[in-house]
Parts: structure tokens; sequence; C-alpha cells
């Protein structure tokens, strides 16, 4: 697994995502508030965040959408849930991975 880590996970973008946690916290108050509470919406603020990354090629917005879809998915809105698939339930990638070139 940790050979598989090396070169497949980055921990300098977990480092990037929790320093801006922290900082969202004082700046805009606890997420349990702002997204369990229903007062952001977490994937449309996300959505915009990639948006923004498509114009400017920012990486920071690469980080900041993916704590707006960590916040969803930690305060998940009525009816969500969590549910592993398979490979028959994936939505499946746009371009062929190195695997499927066989």
């Amino acid at each position: 697994m940790n050979d598989i880590l090396k070169t497949e996970y980055s921990e300098a973008f977990d480092k990037e995502r929790k320093a801006r946690i922290a900082t969202s916290f004082y700046k805009y108050g606890p997420a349990r508030d702002n997204f369990g509470g229903g007062r952001v919406d977490a994937i449309a603020t996300a959505e915009r965040c990639i948006d923004a990354f498509k114009k400017d090629q920012n990486l920071e917005h690469l980080v900041d959408a993916a704590n707006y879809l960590m916040f969803r998915f930690k305060y998940p809105m009525p009816g969500e849930y969590f549910k592993a698939t398979d490979s028959n339930g994936s939505v499946g990638t746009v371009g062929t991975t190195i695997n499927m070139e066989v």
C-alpha cells in the first residue's frame, strides 16, 4: 500500500486542504453550521471553484473544491448516502486509461 501511495497520492494536497480548513473556520465559522445547517451549497461552490480553475489554472481552486466536496460528504443532505460500487456502478472516466489500451 505505501508503495502505491508514494506515486498515487498527494500529502501536499492534504496539507494545503487542512491549512485552508483552519483559516476558513475563523473566516466563515464552523463547517457543521455552514454545511450541516444547509447555509452553504457545497456542490455549487465546488463547481464554482472548478470553473475558476478552468479559467486561470490556479491549483488552489482544486484544493478549495476538494474541501467543499469533503464538507458535503461529512455533512450530507437528507436522503444522501455512501454506497461503495463496483465497475458496473462507476461513472467511468473521460479518456482512455492506460490499463484499457490493451
